[in-house]
């Protein structure tokens, strides 16, 4: 939710009534639309993370259009294409902006793509949204620009603590892939458990779309690891990680990040259920349930009905938390563009610092601050079990409920 005029809150619906976006804008003049540009990988390695995304966003704008507006004006979806490529992905971030003339950005997904391309964004102050999780972005550093995910430390911490207070696993290995968040949160994850007593017992690190993990695998059970910590970006990964784990015989526990919850569906469907077993995995709380929640009352699970119901082959992307991260970006974008009143970057930046509080997305409470604009609040994300499993309202369940 947001503030009105009056100070008092209003709905995620009266928001939407009172601002208007539309995909495609069809029937529409270009005066009477205003464009979102929306970057990211719909070619090259990173494709599936494209399909998924722009799914997400058509289904979050028809949504709002259907019930309002930003700033009057109907919303018009445009496509860059990164081609998994930083370098492309500029240049489509700048023609969108300079050619297209889009007033504010979603996407990409991996920080490795996203920071150059807030070099753009930056210089020609549009406010930017994406899923990068890379601690290079500051506020100093792409004043404009804010993440729907959580840093890569932020991920990780529960998975350590749960790892170390609960199950009493002390030898714990890290590995994580190449990416910008990945490798800026390796430092700090060691950091943390060395605050809690321990240090990883060997750390290792594999390409995007590895194809085969085993000699890293290997390497840490020989190290003697007894839990491993995956933190990475894509869920083709997350898959591999389980396949080889699997073709190696060992079962070793896996605490994982996000990405492992937002693709598990999809990757059981692809390499059964079992390889999940003795998986565990950080998602947001309001995606989770605990045994005496209602079944369907939360707002992700009304959003799972939707997604459903919406999207074609939803099941084949991962199920409705796939799109999740990228569904709650245009919502963001339109409260902070609304309670602006401006599209102007640095207005509408200021806007989310002071009031990123009052939004209410399904995800859970979110925060932002003039040192930090990683939306997710820490206290949002919490330690799930069996993350391929979901009640048949979409939650998965976590681990800290009352017995």
């Amino acid at each position: 939710m947001t503030l009105n005029s009056c100070g008092t809150r209003i709905t995620r619906l009266a928001l939407a009534s009172a601002a208007v976006l539309a995909l495609g804008a069809t029937g529409a003049s270009a005066q009477e639309t205003i464009k979102m540009g929306g970057v990211m990988s719909i070619t090259g390695g990173g494709a599936s993370i494209g399909a998924v995304a722009t799914e997400a966003w058509k289904l979050a704008i028809q949504e709002i259009n259907e019930a309002g507006g930003i700033l009057g004006k109907q919303v018009e979806l445009v496509l860059g294409d990164t081609a998994t490529d930083p370098t492309h992905g500029v240049s489509e971030t700048r023609r969108l902006i300079d050619n297209v003339g889009v007033e504010m950005l979603v996407g990409p997904a991996t920080s490795q793509e996203t920071i150059p391309i807030t070099t753009v964004s930056t210089e020609k102050k549009v406010a930017h949204i994406s899923t990068a999780a890379s601690t290079e972005l500051t506020p100093q550093a792409a004043p404009y620009h804010f993440s729907t995910s959580v840093t890569g430390l932020y991920q990780m911490m529960p998975n350590i603590d749960y790892a170390i207070d609960v199950l009493g696993i002390t030898k714990i290995g890290l590995i994580s892939d190449n990416g910008g968040m990945s490798k800026a949160a390796v430092s700090e994850i060691v950091d943390y458990m060395k605050e809690k007593g321990v240090e990883p017992v060997i750390t290792q690190e594999f390409p995007f779309r590895a194809e085969d993990m085993t000699p890293q695998l290997f390497s840490m059970r020989n190290a003697g690891t007894e839990a491993i910590l995956l933190i990475n970006s894509i869920g083709d990964d997350s898959r591999k990680l389980l396949e080889n784990r699997a073709d190696i015989g060992w079962d070793v526990p896996v605490l994982a990040n996000q990405t492992m919850s937002n693709y598990a569906v999809g990757n059981a469907n692809i390499i059964g259920a079992d390889a999940f077993e003795g998986v565990y995995s950080t998602q947001f709380v309001g995606m989770t349930y605990c045994p005496d929640d209602a079944v369907g009352e939360s707002d992700f699970a009304k959003f799972v009905t939707r997604a459903e119901a919406s999207v074609p082959n939803i099941e084949r992307m991962g199920g409705a938390p796939s799109l999740n991260p990228y569904y709650i970006q245009p919502l963001i974008m339109a409260a902070a563009v609304n309670g602006a009143g401006t599209t102007d970057g640095e207005a509408v930046a200021k806007w989310i610092e002071e009031n990123a509080d009052q939004i209410t997305v399904q995800i859970g409470a979110i925060a932002a601050t003039d040192t930090s604009h990683f939306l997710p609040a820490p206290e949002s994300i919490k330690v799930t079990k069996n993350p391929h499993i979901l009640r048949e309202d979409g939650l998965v369940e976590r681990l800290d409920c009352a017995s």
